[in-house]
């Protein structure tokens, strides 16, 4: 019976991981052919829109990124807590940077809950937007 869970578990990991390594082999590829192109304009071009959302860090500095596990531990999910403002935001640009992540929203409690064990991939994503 657990052999079943650790297998589910690795699966959701490696898949979510896998899309992880392929949107920075991509982001590094574009990053280097924009970067010969055109250096002058990409450095003082800086226009992003103010997000409708902030994740704000826990008492001791950390991301609230946390792990649940439901039905006796056969369903990993990673929730991201603490959100200010729009968290189906949040959850749009994490479907743009992981396409192939299921994400649902949590309205009462403005959580975002993905599913599968991917806290490390959400924490370096928050904290590459900034947060």
């Amino acid at each position: 019976m657990f052999a079943a869970s650790r297998q589910l578990v690795a699966r959701t990991i490696r898949t979510f991981s896998t899309s992880a390594a392929s949107l920075d082999a991509a982001a590094s590829t574009t990053a280097t052919s924009t970067s010969a192109a055109a250096p002058a304009v990409s450095a003082t071009k800086t226009t992003s829109l103010p997000r409708t959302y902030f994740v704000e860090r826990t008492k001791a500095g950390q991301l609230p990124v946390y792990s649940e596990f439901k039905n006796a531990g056969t369903r990993p999910l990673t929730v991201i807590r603490k959100i200010q403002g729009n968290a189906t935001a949040l959850k749009t640009d994490l479907l743009v940077t992981y396409p192939n992540a299921e994400v649902r929203v949590n309205e009462r409690s403005n959580q975002v809950i993905l599913k599968g064990l991917v806290m490390d991939d959400v924490r370096q994503w928050l904290t590459v937007k900034g947060f």
